[in-house]
């Protein structure tokens, strides 16, 4: 690994921490709890610039952190971790499979790692709310059209936006926003 993605991953790393740490919107009405943070952003531009491992790492610092220091339990750092992984993975990894302006293959792979998100979501919620609240699954399974699929949705569909609008113009003068897939690994 050279110095540069070192030095990339940690800065991201400590940046999304400190984003999902400060930054908590709810989105939802009937759900106030689940709260929008832009930490995903971070892990997708990782996993874009320097693929889904890079991503996920980033990911994976970011909620360690945030157990550490933040939460109250580990269940909300774990269902973040599931969601946000899967979210950054299968974004960069469909990213790095299609040609094209870099705003069009963002653009395409979000919507893959927007569905991959919140498909893992469906079965995870179901496990993580039942140890977390003790929520049977029927409560669970109830909860999915009006609350938990729209949440994960936005939240990646908000990351995702975030991601193109705020970075593409940095990655573009850096000359990662290529025509064609990177070819990093």
């Amino acid at each position: 690994m050279n110095t540069q993605r070192l030095v990339f991953l940690g800065v991201g790393s400590a940046l999304a921490f400190l984003l999902m740490a400060t930054v908590q919107v709810p989105v939802l009405p009937q759900a106030p709890y689940l709260r929008y943070d832009p930490s995903d952003a971070v892990g997708l531009l990782a996993g874009v610039v320097y693929g889904p491992g890079a991503g996920v790492a980033v990911v994976l610092v970011k909620d360690l952190l945030y157990l550490t220091f933040r939460a109250r339990g580990p269940f909300g750092p774990l269902a973040d971790f599931i969601a946000a992984s899967t979210f950054v993975a299968a974004t960069a990894w469909a990213f790095r499979g299609i040609r094209g302006p870099f705003a069009s293959r963002l653009l395409v792979s979000t919507m893959a790692g927007t569905l991959a998100r919140v498909l893992i979501m469906i079965p995870a919620n179901i496990v993580i709310l039942n140890l977390q609240f003790g929520m049977s699954p029927d409560r669970v399974q109830a909860m999915l059209l009006p609350i938990l699929i729209p949440f994960n949705a936005l939240k990646a569909g908000a990351n995702a936006l975030l991601a193109l609008v705020v970075a593409e113009p940095f990655l573009r003068r850096a000359g990662l926003t290529r025509q064609s897939s990177p070819g990093r690994g």
